[in-house]
C-alpha cells in the first residue's frame, strides 16, 4: 500500500468517526430559534429526573414511552423499565426483547434485554440482560431500541455523576 492510499484511508476513517457514521444530518440541524425553544424546556428535548428504581430516565421519541436504565455492578447486568408518559408508571409492551447498545465502553456492550415480568399476553415492562462490562462502576451512555407492531422505538440515555456531597 502506498502512502497516498494509506492517507486517503486514514482521512476517510477520520471523516466517518467525526461525523458519527452518518447519525446526524447537518441539513436537519435545528435553527437558532428552535434550539432556544428546546433550551427553555419546550419541544422533545426535556430533562428527566431519577426514575422510580433510582435509574436514569430517558425518552422513546415523542414521550409516549419512557425508559429507565440501571446497571447492577455486582450482578453484572442491566435493567430497563418501560414507563409511561408520566415517567413513573410501568407501561407493559408486547416486545420479545429490547436491544441495548452501550457506546462508551471498550468494547461496546451490545446485548438483548429479555422480559422478566411478562404477563399471559406477553406484555412486559421490565427487561434485563447480563454482560461482564456492567461490573465496572462508571456512567454508562447508550441507546435502547425495540419494535412494537412493526413500529421502531429508540431512546438514548446517559448516566451523570452524582453531585458531590458537601
Amino acid at each position: 500500500m502506498n502512502v497516498k492510499t494509506l492517507m486517503t484511508a486514514v482521512l476517510g476513517l477520520g471523516l466517518v468517526w467525526a461525523t458519527g457514521c452518518g447519525k446526524s444530518d447537518p441539513t436537519t440541524a435545528p435553527k437558532a430559534e428552535e434550539k432556544k425553544d428546546k433550551d427553555k424546556g419546550k419541544g422533545d428535548d426535556h430533562g428527566h429526573g431519577t426514575g422510580p428504581h433510582e435509574g436514569v430516565v430517558f425518552d422513546f421519541g415523542g414521550g409516549k414511552y419512557h425508559g429507565e436504565f440501571k446497571p447492577s455492578h455486582t450482578n453484572k447486568d442491566a435493567t430497563v423499565w418501560i414507563l409511561g408518559a408520566d415517567e413513573k408508571t410501568p407501561a407493559p409492551i408486547k416486545a420479545d426483547k429490547l436491544k441495548l447498545v452501550v457506546s462508551n465502553t471498550n468494547p461496546k456492550i451490545t446485548i438483548d434485554l429479555l422480559p422478566t415480568d411478562a404477563d399471559k399476553d406477553g406484555k412486559a415492562s421490565t427487561f434485563t440482560g447480563k454482560d461482564p462490562g456492567f461490573g465496572v462502576e462508571m456512567e454508562y451512555k447508550g441507546t435502547v431500541a425495540f419494535v412494537i407492531d412493526k413500529k421502531q422505538y429508540s431512546g438514548d440515555f446517559e448516566e451523570k455523576p452524582e453531585p458531590k456531597k458537601k
